[in-house]
């Protein structure tokens, strides 16, 4: 178990040794695929408007409107601001065939994938050295379900994504030999 990186801890596997540990340095508000939920959450907004200014007649209209409303105003403002906080506490760590996010902002989360079975890091750069770091090119619905904690597919984990790193360039370059050391290792 590797400790001290920050508040959060990294739970090692027998044998597994860390290449490069960190935390965010920046943590962004909005992050690409707050360009899908975004629209998404006003179109909804919009609609429950139109929809029960015209029927508000009796208590459970008024009632369902609220509740509706409530519900898009947190999936505008409460997903960006839950995400920011959560990055406050969380320790990145990439080990010689893991890639692991922690988060503890309610209750610990960990997000783990095999490197072997990653694709090549890419930079989306930040101000000065920091970035955020994906494997392969994410597109915006990919960020959108990483925003929900669902995944690409049915049965897949959220993509691993490691926000605020500071030196982003030197780190993308460890984690690239990383991955290709793990391919080579697991052909």
């Amino acid at each position: 178990m590797c400790r001290g990186m920050h508040e959060g801890q990294i739970d090692l596997l027998p044998g597994e040794r860390v290449i490069w540990a960190g935390q965010p340095v920046r943590r962004p508000l909005f992050n690409p695929g707050d360009y899908f939920n975004v629209p998404v959450g006003l179109l909804w907004l919009g609609a429950v408007t139109v929809f029960f200014a015209a029927n508000h007649d009796t208590a459970f209209h008024t009632a369902a409107w609220v509740v509706l409303t409530v519900a898009g105003v947190l999936h505008l403002a409460g997903r960006p601001l839950i995400r920011y906080l959560r990055l406050a506490s969380t320790t990145y760590a990439v080990t010689d065939g893991r890639v692991i996010a922690t988060s503890s902002l309610v209750r610990r989360k960990e997000e783990s994938a095999a490197l072997a079975g990653l694709a090549d890091p890419v930079v989306t750069p930040g101000p000065g050295k920091t970035g955020t770091i994906t494997f392969g090119r994410l597109g915006v619905l990919a960020w959108a379900s990483a925003n929900f904690g669902a995944g690409t597919g049915k049965d897949r984990k959220p993509p691993v994504i490691l926000v605020g790193v500071s030196d982003v360039a030197k780190v993308r370059e460890k984690l690239a030999k990383a991955v290709e050391e793990a391919r080579n290792r697991n052909p």
